[in-house]
């Protein structure tokens, strides 16, 4: 049996395609890999970066910590009746982007010292944005406030994005004593 010239070519090239898209594969997963959300390791407890964030904001050296995610609504007016969907986007686009340091956050609800982060946004349903965070304070208390699903959080105004805000409860999902 011969084999026609395109057949045998066909049989030579079809390694070598296998071969490239196995090498594309891998250069694709290599990519992937290297996304903005892969983990990281933690900077070291020595970081002059952290060292000079923690002492601009008065982080203490003994915290209470409370991670996890929670939900807020936000409108066009004090009335709450109108969805502000350019203010609940441009704030989600804000937080992906730069990420939130609030150096006393929600001291209307706390009072003052706690320390929040918030560092991922996502819209979950109409009118609904979703947060990440991580909120630390030297007081036991404020962080079990937070973690508390029956604290209620008032309206807020966020002149940034010329919303007013309604704070869900906060889900806390892990929660850390000082060391």
């Amino acid at each position: 049996m011969t084999l026609s010239p395109s057949v045998r070519k066909g049989i030579w090239i079809a390694p070598l395609l296998l071969a490239t898209l196995g090498i594309g594969v891998a250069v694709v997963v290599g990519i992937a890999d290297a996304s903005p959300t892969e983990q990281t390791e933690p900077a070291p407890s020595g970081s002059p970066l952290l060292t000079e964030v923690g002492e601009q904001i008065a982080l203490p050296a003994r915290t209470w910590t409370a991670s996890g995610t929670h939900t807020a609504q936000g409108y066009t007016t004090e009335a709450a009746s109108t969805i502000s969907v350019a203010g609940m986007k441009s704030d989600c686009d804000n937080i992906n982007l730069n990420k939130k340091l609030a150096a006393d956050f929600r001291s209307d609800v706390f009072g003052p010292g706690m320390k929040g982060f918030f560092y991922k946004c996502q819209r979950v349903g109409s009118g609904t944005n979703k947060y990440w965070f991580t909120i630390s304070s030297a007081k036991r208390a404020q962080i079990d406030k937070l973690c508390d699903p029956r604290t209620t959080y008032p309206l807020v105004h966020d002149e940034q994005h010329r919303t007013y805000w309604i704070d869900k409860p906060f889900t806390c999902t892990s929660r850390v004593g000082p060391s």
